[in-house]
Formats: structure tokens, sequence, C-alpha cells
């Protein structure tokens, strides 16, 4: 057995016995091996847009090797790599990620626009519930919408993903080339996990906005344009 293989066992076997360290141990040693089958399932399916787009595939990367954490117990050396024995979940795992996917924070959005330039401009942090960091109480309260998506945001998840899921937002659209690099700095976590945490809680949050009346007026934002 070489090195790889034995690597490859160890990771599998502790994963296996949950332990999610290995997850973690899997992801840094057979991350490109999975990227590789998650642009190939991308181009089967069509979504040629998504393949250039480094964030959203290194989190489908994620999102595959927990697939294979879940289904680790399963699996058994001599056999295929884990990444061929659970293509087929890991394709499954895709389509149900990029089948909920929603839009990019983009500057030209309505309510997004103006917290964005307030945040660039503003004076930055604010305290409490009212707001999160980067984003003027003044100016949530003073614009309905802004304030309607402030409140979707709080609505779901803890409130360290809600201040990621919003410290991203806000960078990517003030064209921060490594948004996840910089908001896990401020966070004390790998870029890898705030791009993780980011899509997850935005997923939720659309989730929530196409479900609950009360943020019917936020479904025409960009952010959440289906």
């Amino acid at each position: 057995m070489d090195t790889d293989d034995d690597d490859l066992c160890k990771c599998m076997e502790g994963m296996a016995e949950g332990d999610a360290a290995f997850l973690f141990t899997f992801h840094q040693r057979f991350g490109p091996k999975l990227a590789w089958v998650v642009r190939d399932i991308l181009r089967q399916m069509g979504r040629i847009d998504i393949l250039s787009n480094v964030d959203e595939v290194d989190g489908l990367v994620l999102d595959a090797c927990e697939v294979l954490f879940d289904r680790s117990a399963g699996w058994r050396p001599g056999g295929a790599l884990p990444w061929n024995w659970a293509r087929q979940a890991i394709r499954s795992k895709v389509a149900t990620v990029i089948g909920h996917r929603v839009v990019e924070f983009d500057l030209d959005s309505d309510a997004m626009s103006r917290i964005i330039h307030k945040a660039n401009v503003g004076s930055g942090w604010v305290a409490g519930e009212a707001g999160f960091p980067g984003v003027e109480e003044a100016d949530l309260t003073l614009d309905p919408q802004a304030r309607l998506l402030d409140t979707a945001i709080r609505s779901v998840g803890c409130r360290r993903n809600q201040e990621i899921c919003w410290q991203y937002g806000i960078q990517k659209g003030l064209g921060d080339p490594s948004p996840a690099n910089t908001v896990g700095q401020m966070f004390g976590v790998s870029p890898g996990n705030v791009r993780q945490i980011f899509r997850r809680q935005r997923a939720k949050v659309a989730a929530l906005i196409a479900s609950d009346q009360r943020f019917e007026a936020l479904r025409e934002i960009e952010w959440f344009a289906a």
C-alpha cells in the first residue's frame, strides 16, 4: 500500500468513527480529486456557469466531503475510490445545492446597493441586534426594504453565521478579491468554512423569503432572484 492509499484509508476510517477532524484532513489531502469529480458532474449537468466560479466549486467540494463523511462507514478498502464509490450520492448533493443556489450580491441590486455603499463610507461596526458589522442602523431604519432584509437574515441560523453572511456579501460586493480570507480573519475561521457558512446561511434566508409572505417584497431583489 502506498502513501496515498494509506492516508486515504486512515481518513476514511477516522470519518467512519465520527471524528470530524478527519473530514478536514480528507479535504486538504484529497480535495483536488473531489474537485475533479465535482467539475465533471457540473459539466454533465450543463452548469458551465458554476465551473468558472471558484468559490462555488470550493463549496461543492466541501459538500462532497460531507457526503463521504456521512457514508464513510460503508466504504471498504480495495474497491472503488471513495469519490467514485459515492459519485451518485455526490451528484445528488450537487443537484440539491445548486438547485437552491441564488445569485451573488450585486452592486446593482436596490437594497443591497444601499447597504454596501453605506458599509463602505459609513462609520463601521454597529453593536446590538439592530444591525450587523458594516451596516448602519440609521440606514436600515430609514429604508424599509433594507430593514426587512436585515430581519430576514437575522431570522435563521445562529448570530455568528448571520454576521459571516453579511460580511462575506459586503466584502464581495465591495470588490474584495479574497472575501473569504478577509472574513475568515475577522471571525477566526478558515476561508473554506466562511464560504460554506455563507452559502448555507444564504440558502436558509432564500428559503424563508420564498415561503414567508412577510418577506414577499424581498423576492424582487436580485440576491434572491430565481
